[in-house]
């Protein structure tokens, strides 16, 4: 029998990874049904969005697996679990594996001073560098045992501070510099949780007609989810409400609209 939990939380989408974290499987490894979509009462208390998340079969897995090329075909894998329990026996023991690692290059200091800075005083095993910077960006990297702290809920903690460092960074400056925090590879990470999120999310609201609200997200999150659904000719998206509260809300195409 198949494995199903139902899951809650403030949002669909945060119920979603709730419920995901709970079975240890990834976004296309579930079928996802929407219960409740979530509502706000009085003073902001209402009730939270419930999601009912089902395993797929190793068949259904790959049934939705986009089509591989000749030179990619593979035979059917079992679920995730199985899998790596089944590799960590037969494996033999291997040294950890060697990343890439991000050279820094010179600036003024006024970015990594300000991070340094910051971490020396919350007391926190972490450090800061540039290691790509153009005319009108930097890409700064942290590093170190605390940047589970600095990135916090969702990148939230780790947003904040990219903002506070662009403060510091363009304070009496004319031309503006963009900053670009990153840590433990987490912008990339994310980018692909939501670009599959919005795929099932979208299939979700194919499937039942009903259109879904994401919780707030920022505006690099929502262009994703914008992106990842512009060629879809059975959905569309569009994002409401006012900052930092704007969200991306998912709906079925109108048969005038539907290609």
């Amino acid at each position: 029998m198949a494995n199903s939990i139902e899951a809650k939380g403030k949002s669909v989408d945060e119920a979603i990874f709730n419920g995901l974290n709970e079975l240890g499987l990834g976004i296309d490894e579930v079928e996802i049904e929407i219960l409740h979509e979530g509502s706000k009462g009085l003073f902001g208390i209402g009730k939270n969005a419930l999601v009912r998340l089902t395993e797929k079969s190793a068949d259904e897995i790959m049934a939705d697996a986009p089509p591989m090329t000749e030179e990619q075909e593979r035979p059917a894998r079992p679920p995730r679990r199985e899998r790596e329990r089944a590799e960590r026996s037969e494996r033999p023991q291997q040294p950890p594996r060697e990343y890439e690692k991000k050279v820094p290059v010179e600036t003024d200091g006024k970015a990594e001073a300000f991070l340094n800075g910051l971490f020396e005083r919350m007391r926190l095993d972490a450090n800061a560098f540039a290691y790509e910077v153009d005319g009108k960006s930097m890409k700064m990297e942290i590093e170190g045992k605390d940047t589970a702290v600095i990135i916090g809920r969702r990148g939230d903690t780790l947003d904040a501070v990219q903002y506070l460092t662009g403060l510091v960074v363009n304070r009496g400056k004319e031309d503006y510099t963009k900053i670009m925090l990153d840590a433990e590879n987490y912008r990339s990470k994310r980018e692909a949780t939501l670009q599959k999120l919005a795929k099932r999310l979208a299939s979700n609201v194919v499937k039942t007609g009903k259109p879904v609200t994401l919780e707030p997200m920022n505006p690099y999150e929502r262009r994703i989810l914008h992106a990842t659904l512009q060629s879809n000719n059975r959905v569309e998206t569009y994002s409401e409400g006012e900052e930092p509260y704007r969200r991306v809300i998912i709906r079925k195409k109108r048969p005038d609209k539907a290609q």
